[in-house]
């Protein structure tokens, strides 16, 4: 269970703290606090009682409270102290307001293995820390990690954080690091130390156990620049060995961790894939040029084809776009796969435009390989458990975006869009305006969801808010280009949405009344 409190989502099972959809970052006493004071709910607590809660065992002063209690105001955005409020000469209180509600995020228990199989071990590999004026080298060993991780994804026993959770760590301070990596199921951590050598680097790589910090294994590799794609490479494999007896030797065999045989247009792949997971004016855009820029100068680069590819069809406008750039975009795509056949993210793609293109069973059976290839890739359990919800079967997509959750619980702000449909499909309706409600920018598209979720749920007030600001963004978008727009298989939720938009009052005449804040 998590909670929401305003525009944070406190998720008491993880030991996360999302604010606006975005991770913020928060001290372990700081989380303890909040945590107690929520699950202590409408009651004064005394100082006592919070020293005992947050520092048990342990004699602090009053300024550490004090310090704690100003941490966790503005973690949750409560500048005025209208949630956490102090009470004169008692203590202080947790007071929530009307928009706030327990929201079920995911699962507290761990996604299924099969019967009679041990749950695999948990690895985070930590973005690198790179101790060099070389300013090439911080994107590099991103990259270098991001492969890493993409590898290890190979062994199908051994589990590992993805990147965008691994990388959304690092925002904390060292202590808090090991704390945050243990309450989010890492086992282990890896991390990596870069220096600058003749011609290349050296690099400290340190494997420790999360919940005693003991060393499991830890080698320096010197290597010139040119060789970053077999130190990707072995590095995958020491952890592994490090990790599991007996890896299967073929596994690794089959992977090819290197995006691209030139270094320098693998630094133009990284620059535009993480402008594609950005927001922002152009980003895709400029993201296209990067990936064009790659393609110059290692035109055989499968993975640089497949992002193309996506570029092209985010900036057509993705089921929107014309059928001339979704047909452009597959070719590059199959293209993309003929050049990388067992580079997951190549299918992945391949499956998005596919879906957009309403090939279903194509993108079915894209969607399978892929994860078969990998199988502990989040943004493929996710989109897989999209596709499921488009095709009517939205528990069961529900449960893929759940465990992809677990594997990615920092994950990019698009899974709250494909989550909240599920939710929506299943009638849990105001879970899904949470998850809707966390997408950082809302086109008049998403809030049409938004308005068609606090409909079905009864509030019309926030409903018919949302409705406003859609058409106040796209004032010709109307409930039957929304409908048709749908790429949903079933009949049942197809209406459910049209419901939903009519109680919003979507498809009424814009009026004159002024629009007021929405709240949660």
């Amino acid at each position: 269970m998590a909670q929401q409190i305003g525009s944070s989502v406190l998720d008491l099972e993880r030991g996360t703290l999302q604010r606006d959809g975005e991770i913020v970052p928060v001290r372990p006493k700081t989380f303890d606090l909040l945590a107690f004071l929520v699950r202590n709910r409408g009651r004064v607590l005394s100082k006592d009682e919070l020293f005992e809660a947050v520092w048990p065992g342990i004699i602090v002063t009053e300024d550490s409270l004090t310090q704690c209690i100003r941490d966790a105001r503005k973690c949750i955005g409560d500048e005025t102290q209208s949630l956490v409020r102090t009470v004169p000469r008692r203590g202080y209180m947790f007071q929530p307001g009307d928009d706030t509600a327990a929201v079920s995020l995911a699962p507290a228990a761990p996604a299924a293995v099969p019967a009679g199989r041990p749950p695999e071990p948990m690895v985070a590999i930590l973005p690198f820390r790179v101790n060099t004026d070389d300013a090439a080298a911080k994107p590099l060993f991103d990259g270098a990690v991001e492969e890493i991780i993409n590898a290890l994804s190979y062994f199908k026993t051994i589990a590992v954080l993805a990147r965008h959770s691994a990388f959304a760590l690092a925002q904390y301070s060292d202590q808090d690091i090991w704390a945050t990596a243990e309450r989010l199921g890492a086992d282990y951590v890896a991390e990596g130390a870069v220096e600058s050598a003749d011609d290349g680097y050296n690099v400290r790589v340190v494997l420790s156990k999360t919940a005693s910090g003991r060393r499991v294994w830890a080698q320096t590799f010197s290597f010139r620049t040119s060789e970053i794609f077999a130190f990707q490479r072995t590095v995958a494999q020491r952890i592994a060995t490090a990790l599991v007896a007996n890896i299967e030797s073929a596994a690794m065999r089959r992977v090819s961790p290197a995006a691209a045989a030139n270094v320098e247009a693998y630094v133009h792949i990284l620059r535009g894939i993480a402008l594609l997971r950005s927001y922002g004016e152009g980003v895709n855009q400029q993201a296209r040029a990067h990936l064009l820029k790659a393609l110059e100068l290692d035109p055989e680069s499968g993975l640089a084809h497949a992002y193309l590819a996506l570029a092209d069809t985010i900036i057509g406008g993705y089921t929107g776009a014309p059928r001339s750039v979704l047909d452009q975009a597959r070719d590059r795509a199959l293209h993309a796969m003929a050049l990388s056949p067992d580079e997951a993210r190549c299918h992945r793609i391949l499956a998005l435009i596919l879906l957009y293109r309403h090939d279903f069973e194509a993108a079915a059976q894209h969607l399978a390989r892929a994860l078969d290839l990998n199988p502990y890739d989040a943004d493929t359990l996710a989109q897989t458990g999209f596709f499921h919800t488009l095709r009517g079967n939205a528990e069961t997509g529900l449960a893929l975006l759940d465990q992809a959750i677990d594997l990615n619980p920092m994950h990019p702000p698009w899974y709250y869009y494909d989550r909240g449909e599920a939710l929506l499909h299943v009638g849990r309706y105001r879970e899904a305006a949470v998850s809707f409600s966390c997408l950082p920018r809302k086109s008049a598209w998403q809030l049409a969801r938004l308005a068609a979720c606090y409909g079905l749920d009864g509030d019309l007030d926030k409903a018919r808010f949302c409705a406003r600001e859609g058409r106040r963004l796209e004032p010709g978008l109307t409930v039957q280009a929304i409908i048709a727009d749908l790429r949903l298989q079933s009949l049942e939720n197809r209406d459910r949405i049209r419901t939903g938009l009519e109680l919003a009052g979507w498809g009424e005449e814009e009026t004159s009344l002024p629009a007021t804040p929405l709240k949660g």
